[in-house]
């Protein structure tokens, strides 16, 4: 899971709300959900300005041909900044929305965490999407949804040496999470977003780190949520994992953070089934352990890498061990939030692999844009 409050909100973005018949509109212009959204494909994987804030979140494990393991991470953020269209007389140039994008890749053979980021108004032509689906680009990196229901990603950075050429196909349904996509995260109208999930995507294609191009294979995730409003206001941060279990089971648990560290109630997860059926979990179904710590040389958050999450009532009770401990994204040059965003391997009562993400310990989670 994912305000321009909080990842712009929840890390860029934030905001999030829904779509469909049941959305509203708020006095600042900004749609707003409140219940079950009304979804529409292939229209509804793409963008949907009139809501503030988006993401499009993309994480996997792939191995290359000698069987090395390595993560990925490439991230679509928009945000509004101005809702409807443009005014009489107002220039073409006025910025009223913006992508910013993250690329990061955890070298884990070589023991380093490379990361590039991207921010641009959309002005369809350095930025922006087109057609009625996913196609987003940023300054050559891309996000599209093919006709056959194929992801393509690309992106690439000569700075940090990484590139990846990759192409994702579903091989279970997409999953609405929450109440038929509507994810409440908070007790005021508005605190909701639409969240959707392809939870086990193949991946090929090639990914190049360190000046040498290889041929991959794995498993991604991908997380698409928007809205306008998202968190309550006591939540400073959440924890969020997903994980892809080998009975064939996939985990999706967030954890929203108050203050003081207690769980706010409006955390939840969805546990899906080999045959892609869906059970929700409340925040008492879960439970979540940190068991110990690494520390940002760059920031000096300290994040809690190493968990134990437990769903008791599913026979579910792991350890999530970091794949790569040093996964800080620092994006405070495009979403103006740090975070910590990393693969992990899970041993236990299941083995298993995945993502998780710590936002809110590199201080506030107010986005740049």
């Amino acid at each position: 899971m994912r305000r321009a409050d909080t990842r712009l909100t929840m890390l860029l973005l934030a905001a999030a709300v829904a779509s469909g018949a049941a959305d509203t509109s708020r006095p600042d212009g900004w749609r707003r959900v409140e219940g079950p959204p009304v979804l529409s494909f292939p229209a509804d994987h793409g963008p949907h300005p009139g809501f503030r804030s988006e993401w499009w979140y993309v994480t996997g494990v792939v191995r290359d041909t000698h069987g090395q393991e390595r993560g990925f991470q490439l991230t679509f953020f928009r945000q509004g900044l101005e809702p409807g269209p443009l005014g009489p007389g107002q220039s073409d140039l006025r910025a009223r929305q913006v992508l910013a994008a993250h690329l990061a890749v955890a070298d884990i053979p070589a023991g380093r965490f490379l990361t590039a980021q991207r921010l641009r108004r959309a002005d369809d032509l350095l930025a922006g999407w087109r057609g009625d689906g996913l196609d987003l680009w940023l300054e050559g990196w891309r996000l599209r949804l093919d006709p056959e229901g194929v992801l393509h990603l690309g992106a690439d950075d000569r700075d940090a040496g990484i590139s990846l050429d990759l192409s994702l196909e579903p091989t279970r349904p997409l999953v609405l999470q929450g109440a038929d996509g509507f994810s409440a995260k908070g007790p005021e109208p508005g605190n909701a977003s639409v969240y959707l999930s392809w939870t086990r995507l193949a991946t090929r294609g090639t990914l190049t780190v360190g000046g040498r191009t290889l041929e991959v294979t794995g498993t991604s995730w991908m997380d698409h949520e928007w809205g306008t409003s998202q968190l309550g206001p006591d939540v400073v941060g959440w924890d969020w994992f997903s994980l892809r279990l080998a009975d064939g089971r996939d985990l999706m648990v967030y954890r929203l953070r108050r203050a003081g560290g207690t769980a706010d109630p409006f955390s939840s997860g969805t546990l899906v089934s080999a045959d892609g059926s869906t059970r929700r979990l409340a925040a008492d179904d879960v439970v979540l352990e940190p068991r110990s710590t690494w520390t940002s040389p760059k920031t000096a958050a300290v994040y809690p890498v190493r968990w134990h999450l437990a769903v008791p009532s599913a026979g579910i009770s792991l350890e999530l061990t970091p794949l790569l401990k040093g996964a800080e994204v620092d994006g405070r040059a495009s979403t103006g939030v740090a975070y910590w965003e990393g693969p992990v391997g899970a041993s236990g009562s299941v083995q298993g692999e995945g993502y998780v993400e710590l936002t809110g310990y590199a201080g506030g989670l107010a986005g740049r844009l």
